[in-house]
C-alpha cells in the first residue's frame, strides 16, 4: 500500500542512484573493472562488465524515470543477487577483509529487499 507518492518517488530515485553512479564509474574505469572481474574468476569478464553497465546504468535510469518499474526492479534485484554472490564472498575472505565483505554482503541484501519492495508496490506512471 502506497500512502505517499512523493516519498515513493524520492525513495525510488535514491535507490536507483546507487546503480546509475556505479554504472558510470564502471565506464570510467572499464579496464580496471575487467581486471577485477577476471581476478574473481568471472568468465568472459569484458562481456560481464558490459552487461553490468547495461543493467546498472540502464536499469538505474529506468527506475529513476519510473519506467517499467516492476520488471526493471526485479531484473536489477536478480543482478544484485548474482553480484553479491560473486564479489562479496565473506565466507572465503581472509580474516582481515572478512568483516568488510560481510558489510557489503549485508548492504546488498538490504538493497535487494528494497528493490523487491519497489517491485511489489510499483505504480508505474509510464508503463
Amino acid at each position: 500500500m502506497q500512502t505517499s507518492p512523493n516519498l515513493y518517488r524520492i525513495g525510488r530515485i535514491l535507490l536507483a542512484s546507487l546503480f546509475v553512479i556505479s554504472g558510470v564509474l564502471k565506464i570510467t574505469a572499464f579496464s580496471g573493472v575487467v581486471a577485477y572481474m577476471t581476478s574473481l574468476g568471472v568468465p568472459f569478464a569484458i562481456f560481464a562488465v558490459l552487461a553490468t553497465i547495461v543493467v546498472e546504468l540502464g536499469g538505474g535510469l529506468a527506475l529513476m524515470a519510473g519506467w517499467k518499474v516492476r520488471p526493471i526492479a526485479i531484473i536489477v534485484a536478480l543482478f544484485t543477487v548474482a553480484a553479491t554472490l560473486t564479489a562479496h564472498r565473506f565466507w572465503q575472505a581472509d580474516p582481515a577483509n572478512a568483516q568488510n565483505q560481510l558489510n557489503h554482503f549485508l548492504k546488498n541484501i538490504s538493497i535487494i529487499g528494497g528493490l523487491l519492495m519497489l517491485a511489489a508496490s510499483s505504480t508505474d506512471s509510464k508503463k
